[in-house]
Protein backbone atom coordinates (compact mmCIF):
# COMPACT_ATOMS: atom_id res chain seq x y z
CA UNK A 1 0.00 0.00 0.00
CA UNK A 2 3.03 2.31 0.02
CA UNK A 3 3.29 2.48 -3.79
CA UNK A 4 1.06 2.81 -6.85
CA UNK A 5 -2.48 4.09 -7.31
CA UNK A 6 -4.12 5.02 -4.00
CA UNK A 7 -7.69 4.11 -4.97
CA UNK A 8 -6.53 0.86 -6.57
CA UNK A 9 -4.54 -0.08 -3.47
CA UNK A 10 -7.42 0.64 -1.10
CA UNK A 11 -9.90 -1.26 -3.28
CA UNK A 12 -7.53 -4.22 -3.74
CA UNK A 13 -7.38 -4.58 0.03
CA UNK A 14 -10.98 -3.60 0.74
CA UNK A 15 -12.77 -5.98 -1.62
CA UNK A 16 -11.48 -9.26 -0.09
CA UNK A 17 -11.73 -7.64 3.34
CA UNK A 18 -15.32 -6.56 2.65
CA UNK A 19 -16.28 -10.04 1.50
CA UNK A 20 -14.68 -11.34 4.68
CA UNK A 21 -16.45 -8.87 6.93
CA UNK A 22 -19.78 -9.55 5.27
CA UNK A 23 -19.17 -13.27 5.71
CA UNK A 24 -18.36 -12.55 9.34
CA UNK A 25 -21.85 -11.15 9.75
CA UNK A 26 -23.13 -14.51 8.54
CA UNK A 27 -22.24 -15.74 12.06
CA UNK A 28 -24.88 -13.53 13.62
CA UNK A 29 -27.35 -13.94 10.79
CA UNK A 30 -27.01 -17.74 10.84
CA UNK A 31 -27.43 -17.88 14.62
CA UNK A 32 -30.48 -15.64 14.51
CA UNK A 33 -32.18 -17.33 11.55
CA UNK A 34 -31.58 -20.88 12.83
CA UNK A 35 -32.63 -20.01 16.39
CA UNK A 36 -35.59 -17.84 15.34
CA UNK A 37 -37.08 -20.21 12.79
CA UNK A 38 -36.44 -23.47 14.67
CA UNK A 39 -36.77 -22.46 18.33
CA UNK A 40 -39.14 -19.49 18.01
CA UNK A 41 -39.48 -15.84 18.99
CA UNK A 42 -38.64 -16.28 22.69
CA UNK A 43 -35.37 -18.07 21.87
CA UNK A 44 -34.51 -15.33 19.36
CA UNK A 45 -35.19 -12.73 22.05
CA UNK A 46 -32.91 -14.69 24.44
CA UNK A 47 -30.03 -14.61 21.95
CA UNK A 48 -30.79 -11.01 21.10
CA UNK A 49 -30.69 -9.67 24.63
CA UNK A 50 -27.16 -11.11 25.07
CA UNK A 51 -25.89 -9.47 21.89
CA UNK A 52 -24.79 -6.16 23.42
CA UNK A 53 -22.68 -8.15 25.90
CA UNK A 54 -21.36 -10.45 23.17
CA UNK A 55 -20.53 -7.42 21.06
CA UNK A 56 -18.86 -5.80 24.05
CA UNK A 57 -16.63 -8.87 24.42
CA UNK A 58 -15.93 -8.81 20.69
CA UNK A 59 -15.16 -5.08 20.85
CA UNK A 60 -12.56 -5.64 23.57
CA UNK A 61 -10.94 -8.40 21.52
CA UNK A 62 -11.12 -6.59 18.19
CA UNK A 63 -9.94 -3.34 19.78
CA UNK A 64 -6.95 -5.10 21.31
CA UNK A 65 -6.08 -6.69 17.99
CA UNK A 66 -6.57 -3.47 16.02
CA UNK A 67 -3.91 -1.96 18.26
CA UNK A 68 -1.73 -4.94 17.41
CA UNK A 69 -2.55 -4.39 13.73
CA UNK A 70 -1.32 -0.78 13.91
CA UNK A 71 1.99 -1.98 15.39
CA UNK A 72 2.34 -4.73 12.78
CA UNK A 73 1.44 -2.52 9.81
CA UNK A 74 3.96 0.14 10.89
CA UNK A 75 6.65 -2.52 11.32
CA UNK A 76 5.76 -4.02 7.92
CA UNK A 77 5.87 -0.58 6.26
CA UNK A 78 9.38 -0.11 7.72
CA UNK A 79 10.27 -3.71 6.61
CA UNK A 80 11.25 -4.62 10.19
CA UNK A 81 10.19 -8.28 10.18
CA UNK A 82 11.89 -9.11 13.49
CA UNK A 83 9.83 -6.45 15.27
CA UNK A 84 6.71 -7.65 13.49
CA UNK A 85 7.33 -11.24 14.55
CA UNK A 86 8.01 -10.32 18.16
CA UNK A 87 5.02 -7.98 18.26
CA UNK A 88 2.78 -10.79 17.07
CA UNK A 89 4.06 -13.30 19.63
CA UNK A 90 3.75 -10.87 22.51
CA UNK A 91 0.22 -10.05 21.44
CA UNK A 92 -0.54 -13.77 21.80
CA UNK A 93 0.49 -13.55 25.44
CA UNK A 94 -1.66 -10.46 25.95
CA UNK A 95 -4.65 -12.13 24.28
CA UNK A 96 -4.33 -15.26 26.40
CA UNK A 97 -4.22 -13.22 29.61
CA UNK A 98 -7.28 -11.16 28.64
CA UNK A 99 -9.23 -14.31 27.70
CA UNK A 100 -8.52 -15.97 31.05
CA UNK A 101 -9.64 -12.90 32.98
CA UNK A 102 -12.87 -12.59 30.98
CA UNK A 103 -13.69 -16.29 31.39
CA UNK A 104 -13.06 -16.35 35.15
CA UNK A 105 -14.94 -13.12 35.89
CA UNK A 106 -17.64 -13.20 33.22
CA UNK A 107 -19.12 -16.71 33.50
CA UNK A 108 -20.32 -16.39 37.14
CA UNK A 109 -21.72 -12.90 36.45
CA UNK A 110 -23.77 -13.86 33.37
CA UNK A 111 -27.09 -14.13 35.20
CA UNK A 112 -26.70 -11.06 37.47
CA UNK A 113 -25.77 -8.91 34.46
CA UNK A 114 -28.79 -10.03 32.44
CA UNK A 115 -31.11 -9.51 35.42
CA UNK A 116 -29.65 -6.02 35.89
CA UNK A 117 -30.42 -5.31 32.22
CA UNK A 118 -34.09 -6.10 32.90
CA UNK A 119 -34.21 -9.30 30.83
CA UNK A 120 -37.75 -10.79 31.08
CA UNK A 121 -38.14 -14.12 32.88
CA UNK A 122 -39.18 -16.00 29.72
CA UNK A 123 -35.92 -15.61 27.74
CA UNK A 124 -33.69 -15.33 30.84
CA UNK A 125 -32.68 -19.00 31.27
CA UNK A 126 -31.61 -19.46 27.66
CA UNK A 127 -29.89 -16.08 27.63
CA UNK A 128 -27.81 -16.96 30.71
CA UNK A 129 -26.69 -20.25 29.16
CA UNK A 130 -25.81 -18.61 25.85
CA UNK A 131 -23.83 -15.79 27.50
CA UNK A 132 -21.99 -18.10 29.89
CA UNK A 133 -20.70 -20.27 27.03
CA UNK A 134 -19.48 -17.15 25.22
CA UNK A 135 -17.49 -16.05 28.27
CA UNK A 136 -15.92 -19.50 28.75
CA UNK A 137 -14.88 -19.79 25.09
CA UNK A 138 -13.74 -16.19 24.53
CA UNK A 139 -10.18 -17.35 23.76
CA UNK A 140 -11.51 -18.74 20.43
CA UNK A 141 -12.47 -15.36 18.91
CA UNK A 142 -9.45 -13.69 20.56
CA UNK A 143 -6.96 -15.84 18.64
CA UNK A 144 -9.13 -15.78 15.54
CA UNK A 145 -9.04 -11.95 15.46
CA UNK A 146 -5.31 -11.90 16.23
CA UNK A 147 -4.36 -13.97 13.19
CA UNK A 148 -6.71 -11.84 11.10
CA UNK A 149 -4.82 -8.71 12.19
CA UNK A 150 -1.47 -10.35 11.36
CA UNK A 151 -2.54 -10.97 7.76
CA UNK A 152 -4.18 -7.57 7.43
CA UNK A 153 -1.13 -5.80 8.89
CA UNK A 154 0.89 -7.21 6.00
CA UNK A 155 -1.77 -6.12 3.51
CA UNK A 156 -2.86 -9.72 2.86
CA UNK A 157 -6.64 -9.52 3.12
CA UNK A 158 -7.06 -12.44 0.70
CA UNK A 159 -5.58 -15.09 3.03
CA UNK A 160 -7.61 -13.61 5.87
CA UNK A 161 -10.68 -14.15 3.67
CA UNK A 162 -9.83 -17.84 3.15
CA UNK A 163 -9.61 -18.37 6.91
CA UNK A 164 -12.96 -16.67 7.39
CA UNK A 165 -14.57 -18.85 4.73
CA UNK A 166 -13.52 -21.92 6.71
CA UNK A 167 -15.00 -20.43 9.88
CA UNK A 168 -18.32 -19.40 8.30
CA UNK A 169 -18.80 -22.77 6.60
CA UNK A 170 -18.10 -24.56 9.88
CA UNK A 171 -20.49 -22.27 11.75
CA UNK A 172 -23.39 -22.88 9.35
CA UNK A 173 -22.91 -26.66 9.44
CA UNK A 174 -22.49 -26.83 13.23
CA UNK A 175 -25.43 -24.46 13.85
CA UNK A 176 -27.76 -26.75 11.93
CA UNK A 177 -26.21 -29.88 13.46
CA UNK A 178 -26.31 -28.71 17.10
CA UNK A 179 -29.65 -26.85 17.02
CA UNK A 180 -31.79 -28.64 14.42
CA UNK A 181 -30.47 -32.21 14.73
CA UNK A 182 -28.96 -32.59 18.23
CA UNK A 183 -31.60 -30.23 19.77
CA UNK A 184 -29.11 -28.46 22.04
CA UNK A 185 -31.17 -25.26 21.97
CA UNK A 186 -29.53 -21.84 22.06
CA UNK A 187 -26.46 -23.39 23.74
CA UNK A 188 -25.85 -25.33 20.52
CA UNK A 189 -25.63 -22.08 18.61
CA UNK A 190 -23.03 -20.70 21.05
CA UNK A 191 -20.90 -23.86 20.85
CA UNK A 192 -21.12 -23.84 17.04
CA UNK A 193 -19.69 -20.32 16.81
CA UNK A 194 -16.86 -21.01 19.28
CA UNK A 195 -15.76 -24.24 17.57
CA UNK A 196 -15.90 -22.59 14.14
CA UNK A 197 -13.65 -19.74 15.30
CA UNK A 198 -11.20 -22.13 16.94
CA UNK A 199 -10.97 -24.19 13.73
CA UNK A 200 -10.30 -21.03 11.73
CA UNK A 201 -7.57 -19.90 14.16
CA UNK A 202 -5.73 -23.22 13.78
CA UNK A 203 -6.08 -23.05 9.99
CA UNK A 204 -4.77 -19.46 10.01
CA UNK A 205 -1.74 -20.42 12.12
CA UNK A 206 -0.76 -23.07 9.59
CA UNK A 207 -1.14 -20.65 6.66
CA UNK A 208 0.72 -17.81 8.38
CA UNK A 209 3.84 -19.80 9.16
CA UNK A 210 3.85 -21.60 5.79
CA UNK A 211 3.25 -18.52 3.66
CA UNK A 212 5.46 -16.14 5.66
CA UNK A 213 8.54 -18.04 6.93
CA UNK A 214 9.89 -14.80 8.44
CA UNK A 215 6.99 -14.94 10.92
CA UNK A 216 8.10 -18.29 12.30
CA UNK A 217 9.23 -17.71 15.89
CA UNK A 218 12.84 -18.13 16.89
CA UNK A 219 13.80 -19.19 20.40
CA UNK A 220 14.73 -15.66 21.46
CA UNK A 221 11.34 -14.41 20.29
CA UNK A 222 9.46 -16.62 22.75
CA UNK A 223 10.64 -14.60 25.75
CA UNK A 224 8.00 -12.00 26.68
CA UNK A 225 9.16 -8.48 25.85
CA UNK A 226 7.91 -6.01 28.46
CA UNK A 227 8.58 -3.00 26.23
CA UNK A 228 6.57 -4.47 23.35
CA UNK A 229 3.76 -5.54 25.66
CA UNK A 230 3.68 -1.99 27.02
CA UNK A 231 3.52 -0.58 23.48
CA UNK A 232 0.76 -3.02 22.56
CA UNK A 233 -1.07 -1.79 25.66
CA UNK A 234 -0.61 1.88 24.73
CA UNK A 235 -2.00 1.26 21.25
CA UNK A 236 -4.67 -1.27 22.17
CA UNK A 237 -6.19 0.02 25.41
CA UNK A 238 -7.59 3.27 23.94
CA UNK A 239 -8.94 1.42 20.89
CA UNK A 240 -10.44 -1.38 22.97
CA UNK A 241 -11.89 1.20 25.36
CA UNK A 242 -13.39 3.14 22.47
CA UNK A 243 -14.95 -0.02 21.01
CA UNK A 244 -16.24 -0.89 24.47
CA UNK A 245 -17.75 2.58 24.87
CA UNK A 246 -19.84 2.13 21.75
CA UNK A 247 -21.08 -1.25 22.93
CA UNK A 248 -21.83 0.04 26.41
CA UNK A 249 -24.23 2.33 24.58
CA UNK A 250 -25.74 -0.78 23.00
CA UNK A 251 -26.13 -2.30 26.47
CA UNK A 252 -28.07 0.77 27.55
CA UNK A 253 -30.16 0.50 24.39
CA UNK A 254 -30.91 -3.17 25.08
CA UNK A 255 -32.07 -2.31 28.58
CA UNK A 256 -34.40 0.33 27.13
CA UNK A 257 -35.69 -2.11 24.48
CA UNK A 258 -36.34 -4.84 27.08
CA UNK A 259 -38.88 -2.58 28.76
CA UNK A 260 -40.99 -2.59 25.57
CA UNK A 261 -41.56 -6.39 25.65
CA UNK A 262 -40.60 -9.57 23.79
CA UNK A 263 -41.94 -8.53 20.37
CA UNK A 264 -39.80 -5.38 20.33
CA UNK A 265 -36.82 -7.39 21.63
CA UNK A 266 -37.14 -9.87 18.75
CA UNK A 267 -37.60 -7.03 16.24
CA UNK A 268 -34.52 -5.25 17.59
CA UNK A 269 -32.49 -8.48 17.35
CA UNK A 270 -33.44 -9.05 13.70
CA UNK A 271 -33.04 -5.42 12.65
CA UNK A 272 -29.75 -5.10 14.53
CA UNK A 273 -28.27 -7.95 12.50
CA UNK A 274 -29.41 -6.38 9.24
CA UNK A 275 -28.15 -2.94 10.28
CA UNK A 276 -24.74 -4.33 11.21
CA UNK A 277 -24.61 -6.10 7.86
CA UNK A 278 -25.46 -2.88 6.01
CA UNK A 279 -22.86 -0.78 7.84
CA UNK A 280 -20.12 -3.37 7.39
CA UNK A 281 -18.87 -1.99 4.03
CA UNK A 282 -18.35 1.40 5.68
CA UNK A 283 -16.42 -0.21 8.53
CA UNK A 284 -14.33 -2.13 6.02
CA UNK A 285 -13.25 1.03 4.19
CA UNK A 286 -12.41 2.61 7.54
CA UNK A 287 -10.38 -0.39 8.71
CA UNK A 288 -8.56 -0.51 5.37
CA UNK A 289 -7.63 3.14 5.82
CA UNK A 290 -6.07 2.31 9.20
CA UNK A 291 -3.80 -0.34 7.61
CA UNK A 292 -3.05 1.94 4.65
CA UNK A 293 -2.16 4.86 6.92
CA UNK A 294 -0.09 2.65 9.23
CA UNK A 295 2.05 1.32 6.38
CA UNK A 296 2.56 4.76 4.82
CA UNK A 297 3.28 6.30 8.20
CA UNK A 298 5.95 3.64 8.77
CA UNK A 299 7.37 4.41 5.32
CA UNK A 300 7.20 8.21 5.84
CA UNK A 301 4.69 8.91 3.02
CA UNK A 302 2.62 11.81 4.35
CA UNK A 303 1.23 12.81 0.93
CA UNK A 304 -0.20 9.34 0.32
CA UNK A 305 -1.95 9.49 3.70
CA UNK A 306 -3.68 12.77 2.73
CA UNK A 307 -4.76 11.25 -0.61
CA UNK A 308 -6.00 8.12 1.18
CA UNK A 309 -8.25 10.22 3.39
CA UNK A 310 -9.87 11.91 0.37
CA UNK A 311 -10.38 8.60 -1.44
CA UNK A 312 -11.87 7.02 1.67
CA UNK A 313 -14.42 9.81 2.12
CA UNK A 314 -15.58 9.48 -1.49
CA UNK A 315 -15.98 5.73 -1.10
CA UNK A 316 -17.93 6.17 2.14
CA UNK A 317 -20.38 8.56 0.49
CA UNK A 318 -20.98 6.25 -2.48
CA UNK A 319 -21.42 3.11 -0.37
CA UNK A 320 -23.69 4.73 2.20
CA UNK A 321 -25.98 6.11 -0.51
CA UNK A 322 -26.38 2.70 -2.19
CA UNK A 323 -26.87 0.85 1.10
CA UNK A 324 -29.39 3.38 2.38
CA UNK A 325 -31.52 2.94 -0.74
CA UNK A 326 -31.38 -0.86 -0.41
CA UNK A 327 -32.58 -0.68 3.20
CA UNK A 328 -35.46 1.60 2.25
CA UNK A 329 -36.57 -0.75 -0.54
CA UNK A 330 -35.96 -4.17 1.00
CA UNK A 331 -35.82 -3.71 4.80
CA UNK A 332 -39.14 -5.43 5.56
CA UNK A 333 -38.72 -8.51 3.33
CA UNK A 334 -35.27 -9.18 4.76
CA UNK A 335 -36.56 -8.91 8.33
CA UNK A 336 -39.22 -11.54 7.61
CA UNK A 337 -36.45 -14.14 7.09
CA UNK A 338 -35.78 -14.29 10.83
CA UNK A 339 -39.14 -15.66 11.95
CA UNK A 340 -41.52 -18.03 10.24
CA UNK A 341 -44.54 -16.21 11.76
CA UNK A 342 -43.37 -12.59 11.86
CA UNK A 343 -46.35 -10.31 12.47
CA UNK A 344 -46.90 -6.81 11.15
CA UNK A 345 -45.90 -5.10 14.41
CA UNK A 346 -42.52 -6.86 14.48
CA UNK A 347 -41.87 -5.94 10.84
CA UNK A 348 -42.89 -2.32 11.43
CA UNK A 349 -40.56 -1.90 14.44
CA UNK A 350 -37.65 -3.53 12.60
CA UNK A 351 -38.13 -1.44 9.47
CA UNK A 352 -38.33 1.82 11.42
CA UNK A 353 -35.12 0.93 13.27
CA UNK A 354 -33.33 0.38 9.95
CA UNK A 355 -34.57 3.65 8.48
CA UNK A 356 -33.42 5.71 11.45
CA UNK A 357 -30.17 3.97 12.49
CA UNK A 358 -28.64 2.47 9.34
CA UNK A 359 -30.03 4.34 6.32
CA UNK A 360 -28.14 7.61 7.15
CA UNK A 361 -24.90 5.60 7.07
CA UNK A 362 -22.65 8.41 5.81
CA UNK A 363 -22.54 9.81 9.36
CA UNK A 364 -20.98 6.53 10.48
CA UNK A 365 -18.67 6.63 7.46
CA UNK A 366 -17.39 10.10 8.40
CA UNK A 367 -16.72 9.02 11.97
CA UNK A 368 -14.94 5.83 10.88
CA UNK A 369 -12.71 7.62 8.36
CA UNK A 370 -11.43 10.19 10.86
CA UNK A 371 -11.17 7.56 13.60
CA UNK A 372 -9.11 5.09 11.56
CA UNK A 373 -6.80 7.76 10.19
CA UNK A 374 -5.90 8.77 13.73
CA UNK A 375 -5.38 5.13 14.70
CA UNK A 376 -3.07 4.56 11.73
CA UNK A 377 -0.68 7.31 12.85
CA UNK A 378 -0.86 6.05 16.44
CA UNK A 379 -3.00 8.90 17.85
CA UNK A 380 -5.28 6.50 19.72
CA UNK A 381 -5.99 8.98 22.51
CA UNK A 382 -8.01 11.31 20.28
CA UNK A 383 -9.76 8.31 18.76
CA UNK A 384 -10.71 7.17 22.28
CA UNK A 385 -12.07 10.61 23.18
CA UNK A 386 -14.24 10.41 20.09
CA UNK A 387 -15.54 7.10 21.42
CA UNK A 388 -16.36 8.69 24.78
CA UNK A 389 -18.28 11.47 23.05
CA UNK A 390 -20.18 8.90 21.00
CA UNK A 391 -21.06 6.92 24.14
CA UNK A 392 -22.23 9.91 26.16
CA UNK A 393 -24.34 11.19 23.28
CA UNK A 394 -25.88 7.78 22.67
CA UNK A 395 -26.74 7.20 26.33
CA UNK A 396 -28.23 10.70 26.68
CA UNK A 397 -30.47 10.33 23.63
CA UNK A 398 -31.56 6.81 24.64
CA UNK A 399 -32.45 8.05 28.13
CA UNK A 400 -34.50 10.90 26.69
CA UNK A 401 -36.24 8.58 24.25
CA UNK A 402 -37.07 5.86 26.76
CA UNK A 403 -37.65 7.79 29.97
CA UNK A 404 -38.92 11.18 28.83
CA UNK A 405 -40.62 10.68 25.45
CA UNK A 406 -41.40 6.94 25.86
CA UNK A 407 -40.76 6.56 22.14
CA UNK A 408 -38.83 3.84 20.32
CA UNK A 409 -38.18 6.20 17.42
CA UNK A 410 -36.47 8.60 19.81
CA UNK A 411 -34.36 5.71 21.13
CA UNK A 412 -33.33 4.76 17.59
CA UNK A 413 -32.24 8.37 16.95
CA UNK A 414 -29.34 7.77 19.35
CA UNK A 415 -27.36 6.02 16.61
CA UNK A 416 -27.12 8.77 13.94
CA UNK A 417 -26.84 11.55 16.54
CA UNK A 418 -23.93 9.81 18.29
CA UNK A 419 -22.15 9.16 14.95
CA UNK A 420 -22.47 12.84 14.06
CA UNK A 421 -21.19 14.12 17.42
CA UNK A 422 -18.11 11.86 17.36
CA UNK A 423 -17.37 12.70 13.71
CA UNK A 424 -17.53 16.42 14.47
CA UNK A 425 -15.01 16.14 17.34
CA UNK A 426 -12.61 13.98 15.31
CA UNK A 427 -12.78 16.32 12.31
CA UNK A 428 -12.06 19.37 14.46
CA UNK A 429 -9.17 17.55 16.12
CA UNK A 430 -7.62 16.68 12.77
CA UNK A 431 -8.08 20.22 11.45
CA UNK A 432 -7.14 22.29 14.49
CA UNK A 433 -4.25 20.21 15.84
CA UNK A 434 -2.64 19.52 12.44
CA UNK A 435 -2.17 15.93 13.53
CA UNK A 436 -0.40 14.69 10.42
CA UNK A 437 2.06 17.58 10.38
CA UNK A 438 2.86 17.11 14.05
CA UNK A 439 3.26 13.34 13.72
CA UNK A 440 5.65 13.62 10.79
CA UNK A 441 7.98 15.91 12.75
CA UNK A 442 8.82 12.78 14.78
CA UNK A 443 10.50 9.59 13.68
CA UNK A 444 7.82 6.90 13.25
Amino acid sequence: MTRGDVLGGILAFSVPSLIGNLLHQVYSLTDSIVVGRILGMEALAAVGCTMPLILLLAALMIGTNIGVGVLLSQAFGARDMRRMRRGFLNSLYVGLGISLVLAVIGAPLARPILVLMGTPEGPLKNAVEYLRINFLTCFCPMFYYLFSCAFRGMGDSRTDLYCLMVSVAMNVVLDILFVAIFHWGVAGSAWATALAQLTSAVFAAVLLFRKYPSMRPERADLIPDKALIAQIGRLSVPIAAQSAFNNIGNLVAQGAVNAFGAVVMAAYTAAGRIGAFALMPLETVGNTLSIYVGQNYGAGNRERIEEGRRVSLRLQFLLSTVLGLLLILFGKPITSLFLADADEELLRVSYTYLLITAAPGFLAGLMLTFQQLLRGVGDTRASMIGGVIQLLTKVAVIALGAQVFHSLNAVWAAWPVSFASAALYLYLHLKKKSVLRARFTKTP
